[in-house]
């Protein structure tokens, strides 16, 4: 039984989705002082078959967000880095940007967080992908890249929203999270939060 602080709300997420990830045959390893995460096997074949390093609570349920939607545990949830620069107007290439923002959304979404800090997380999150797309270091090219794909597809991504949104849900209540847990504080669209980082940012 998860023992957390009845009033810490984030206390007891951050233990649920070790639970859930536990039952998955994974360990989570906090670690603050760094900007590490991953989730990989681990060598050997001692106690848990991956773990999931992490800097802290965003960021684990980041990592959660792409292994509900990968439906389990594997090196980097699977994704193929030899592909990069990943491109945007092949099905399986695209799938990855909208698991990579559906990550994201699903953060911010469970962390309910103020508007600034929201808008902060999402941004930082969109902002580190552009080494994927053979933009690195070129924001306005990247926001460019991505808005073109979302005029195109905006059904597609959301649609890996919803089920990002589902699956993460069916994660926490497995690991035993209570309805207040296991759903998010929030209920953010793509749009929404896209919307909101190009006012900020600039389109």
């Amino acid at each position: 039984m998860i023992e957390v602080d009845a009033q810490d709300h984030d206390g007891r997420l951050l233990a649920f989705a070790c639970q859930a990830f536990a039952q998955r045959g994974g360990e989570v390893i906090v670690r603050p002082e760094d900007d590490a995460n991953w989730v990989r096997r681990r060598p050997g074949g001692d106690g848990a078959d991956f773990e999931i390093v992490v800097a802290g609570l965003p960021n684990l349920l980041h990592e959660l967000g792409h292994a509900a939607l990968f439906d389990g545990l594997a090196d980097d949830h699977g994704i193929d880095y030899g592909l990069i620069p990943l491109r945007l107007e092949v099905d399986c290439e695209r799938r990855i940007l909208w698991e990579e923002l559906a990550s994201s959304v699903i953060s911010c979404a469970y962390l309910g967080r103020a508007a600034a800090e929201t808008d902060a997380w999402f941004a930082e999150q969109v902002e580190i992908q552009g080494i994927f797309y053979g933009v690195d270091g070129d924001l306005p090219a990247l926001r460019r890249l991505f808005r073109a794909a979302l005029d195109v597809h905006h059904e597609e991504a959301e649609a890996v929203i919803a089920l990002a949104y589902a699956r993460c849900e069916a994660w926490l209540r497995g690991a035993g999270a209570p309805p207040e847990i296991a759903r998010p504080r929030r209920q953010f669209s793509l749009a929404e939060l896209w919307s909101r980082h190009e006012a900020l940012r600039g389109a």
